[in-house]
């Protein structure tokens, strides 16, 4: 029973949450403000701060929930070949626990062609519910349950920019080209300090497709680590993470993610698939989403210049 707050478990009840957007509160005091309007992007949700969701990805999954659809020919006809692909995709309303079968196969494909011929392989690609449920998986199966913290040990690369108090505290331009200047040399000094502890490498990249400055591209820690040679490819233990929520799409309220590991035992990935059991399944919607992120429009369709127009 749990009739009073003490019998709860202490670490459900040290769980903290953000206390909600700051500028509201801010406004709350009526003190005047050198500005008059305020985007707030507290919630980390593109949509609710005024882009526009890709229509193409809209139509296609209202095709996938009301097959009716598939006859209206006012519907892009890419958008119909793709919601009727899909569909076939999807033989019932259920789906296994590391999800659709299909939709891993083409995550895994888009990984390879991202990652330039570097394989990828289905059977190691698990879709959640976000990127903190993959997160969460993996912590789980690292943490030994003792102390503060659900691990042990918990690393992170901080990347800091100073401000220069010499000059009241003003941002330094040439401090902050050094700070987010992350090239190739940087990801592999990780992954060499990585397996020279043996570390599994954690790798967010949730934001691999929003690069936009010219002359940069993304490079993924795998791709690194496949080109670092067989010392680091064939040992290196990692998992990559990518979702929705925070690709261009935005689709947050969809709620799917992605995680693929990397050197991991057969035996491991037999847990993590069990593991997976324990969860809800990620909505079939939110994965289908999830095939049209990694593989969006192409050239020549009808919906590419709709989609070129808005992701731009």
């Amino acid at each position: 029973m749990m009739s009073s707050l003490q019998q709860v478990n202490p670490r459900v009840k040290g769980i903290r949450v953000s206390p909600g957007p700051l500028p509201a509160l801010c406004f709350l005091q009526g003190v005047q403000k050198p500005f008059k309007e305020v985007t707030d992007i507290s919630s980390g949700d593109p949509h609710k701060a005024g882009m526009k969701p890709i229509s193409f990805v809209r139509q296609v999954l209202a095709v996938c929930l009301y097959p009716e659809l598939l006859k209206n020919k006012n519907l892009p006809l890419d958008v119909r070949l793709r919601a009727e692909r899909l569909l076939d995709a999807c033989d019932g309303g259920d789906v296994a626990s590391s999800g659709i079968s299909y939709v891993r196969q083409r995550i895994a494909e888009f990984i390879t062609r991202r990652d330039a011929g570097v394989p990828s392989y289905p059977q190691n690609i698990f879709i959640c519910a976000g990127f903190q449920m993959t997160l969460m998986i993996v912590v789980k199966m690292l943490s030994s349950e003792e102390g503060e913290t659900p691990t042990d040990n918990a690393g992170v690369t901080l990347v800091p920019y100073h401000l220069r108090e010499d000059k009241g505290w003003t941002v330094d331009l040439e401090e902050l080209h050094r700070a987010v200047k992350t090239d190739r040399s940087s990801i592999e000094e990780v992954i060499r300090f990585a397996a020279t502890e043996g570390l599994l490498l954690l790798v967010d990249e949730v934001y691999q497709d929003s690069v936009f400055q010219q002359g940069r591209k993304f490079i993924s820690y795998k791709k690194v680590l496949f080109e670092m040679g067989q010392e680091y490819s064939d040992r290196m233990q990692l998992a990559s993470f990518h979702s929705l929520s925070n690709a261009v799409m935005g689709e947050c309220g969809l709620r799917a993610g992605y995680m693929e590991l990397v050197n991991m035992d057969p035996e491991v990935i037999l847990v993590v698939d069990n593991l997976l059991c324990t969860y809800i399944t990620t909505p079939v919607t939110g994965q289908l989403a999830l095939e049209l992120m990694v593989n969006p429009p192409k050239a020549g369709d009808p919906s590419y210049d709709t989609y070129t127009q808005v992701r731009e």
